[in-house]
């Protein structure tokens, strides 16, 4: 006949229990100690966080320019072994608020909204690219050369053709307008339509298909030396300064080591020809270092056009 177990006595309890939080204790700091490892750096990741904000590009489908700006970006983090993970967004505000929690580390974005933006952005690490070998390009509002104009009040209650999403050209136009002391586009115009392209903006002017439209110069002259009727069925009726497209900006705190290899990169891009390539996708030559410089002049019209727009609607409510 088996012996019943004796039950432990106090001091075993007391002895067990102190084994059993020691461990518990010790368990608890191996844990904390591997977080705060690997939460320390929030950029100590082999994957870069890119954001999209707006359309970009012009120069072909929406679609078609989205896959090859993409395609050539993960690229660019391929050559400084990274991979790149793309995100949109729809706001300046939001793309702050991601910065600021180091969970964006480069944002493409249209100049326009940038202007929100660049006080995060490391101002040593913003680019663009160019189109036809050049830097900055010049918007034209071109019209049709039978409708007789060479007035800007004369296109009121005309038909406007764009591309979708075109802000810079939209904010040089309204600016024109305001300066002239007529109302801003969308009261201005009977009509404004979009196009998907810069191309098919021309190509609805020259058949007809509306009044006026808002092209850049790079476009424009092309479309002039494929088509020369072009030229004679439509002229420019006012152009805007030399302007960059868009701008690329990388997050003022993004470690210096990651700065360093995207710039050395930039540098010497014809050490990187499948990137040139992916670059020609849509129509872009290169990626260049931009400053204060490009992004002033585009601040300068933006407050001016708030300001005009302010002083015309206080005008009217008097």
């Amino acid at each position: 006949m088996k012996r019943p177990n004796k039950l432990p006595t106090s001091n075993q309890i007391r002895k067990i229990s102190a084994l059993i939080i020691l461990i518990a204790i010790s368990l608890q700091a191996k844990n904390t100690s591997s977080d705060q490892l690997n939460t320390h750096d929030p950029y100590a990741r082999d994957t870069a966080h890119i954001g999209i904000m707006s359309r970009l590009l012009y120069s072909s489908h929406r679609t078609d320019t989205s896959i090859a700006t993409e395609m050539a970006f993960l690229e660019f983090m391929k050559n400084i072994n990274k991979k790149g993970i793309f995100s949109s967004y729809s706001s300046p505000a939001r793309v702050l608020q991601e910065m600021a929690n180091h969970r964006l580390d480069a944002i493409l974005v249209n100049p326009v909204d940038y202007l929100e933006i660049d006080h995060h952005i490391n101002p040593d690490n913003r680019y663009s690219l160019t189109f036809g070998n050049q830097l900055e390009q010049k918007i034209h509002l071109i019209i049709r050369s039978d409708l007789n104009i060479d007035r800007l009040d004369q296109l009121k209650d005309k038909h406007l053709v764009s591309p979708t999403g075109n802000q810079l050209g939209l904010l040089f136009l309204n600016l024109t307008l305001l300066r002239n002391d007529l109302p801003v586009a969308n009261k201005f115009f009977s009509k404004m339509s979009s196009a998907e392209d810069l191309n098919s903006a021309i190509i609805n002017l020259f058949f007809g298909k509306a009044d006026a439209a808002l092209v850049t110069d790079v476009a424009y002259n092309l479309a002039t030396e494929l088509n020369p009727q072009i030229s004679h069925k439509i002229e420019i009726l006012a152009s805007s300064i030399p302007m960059i497209p868009l701008v690329i900006g990388i997050n003022k705190s993004v470690p210096d080591e990651f700065t360093q290899e995207v710039s050395l990169m930039v540098d010497n891009l014809d050490a990187y020809p499948r990137t040139i390539h992916l670059l020609s996708l849509f129509k872009a030559n290169r990626i260049v270092r931009i400053d204060h410089k490009q992004i002033e002049p585009i601040r300068a019209m933006s407050n001016e056009y708030k300001n005009l727009l302010k002083d015309n609607h206080q005008t009217n409510t008097h």
